[in-house]
C-alpha cells in the first residue's frame, strides 16, 4: 500500500485514546497497556511512525507500538521492533509562517493553520513597513 491509505486499515483508526496527555489520569491506568495490546499484531507500525513522526513532533500517545511521552519512548509493545523506529518524513510546524513555508518548499498547499500564520505574518510585515514610512517621511518628497 502506498500513501496513507493503510491508516483506514489501522485498528486504532478513529480511536481518540491513542493521544493520551501525560497530565490526563489514564495516562497512569491500565489504558496505555491495553492500547499498545492493540498495536501487537498491527502490521502497520513502521507506518505509523512514519506519519506521525512521534520524535520529531514531540508527541504524546501511542504510535507505533511504543507509547510517548514528549516524544520519548515510555513503554513498547512486547512485539515491536527498533528498526520501525526511523522517522524520514518531514515535521511541520503547523499554525506558524514557517510551516508554511514548510508546505511550499514540498510543492503542496498550506494547510489552513498555515495558510492564516503566514498571511497575519504578512500584514504584520507590512503594517510595520507603512509605520517605518510615516516615522521616517522620505527627504526627496520635498518639505
Amino acid at each position: 500500500m502506498s500513501g496513507t491509505e493503510w491508516v483506514s486499515e489501522a485498528p486504532c483508526v478513529g480511536d481518540p485514546r491513542f493521544t493520551i496527555r501525560p497530565t490526563w489520569p489514564a495516562f497512569a491506568s491500565e489504558l496505555p497497556q491495553l492500547l499498545l495490546r492493540m498495536c501487537q499484531g498491527c502490521p502497520f507500525r513502521s507506518e505509523c511512525i512514519e506519519l506521525v513522526l512521534p520524535r520529531q513532533t514531540r508527541f504524546d500517545g501511542v504510535c507505533g507500538g511504543r507509547l510517548f511521552v514528549n516524544g520519548q519512548i515510555y513503554a513498547t509493545c512486547q512485539s515491536a521492533d527498533p528498526d520501525e523506529l526511523t522517522e524520514h518524513g518531514t515535521y511541520i510546524a503547523h499554525g506558524t509562517e514557517a510551516g508554511a513555508r514548510a508546505h511550499n518548499r514540498l510543492g503542496e498547499p498550506a494547510c489552513a493553520w498555515c495558510r492564516e500564520a503566514g498571511r497575519i505574518a504578512q500584514a504584520q510585515r507590512r503594517a510595520k513597513k507603512r509605520a517605518e514610512r510615516t516615522d521616517h517621511p522620505n527627504p526627496s518628497q520635498g518639505e
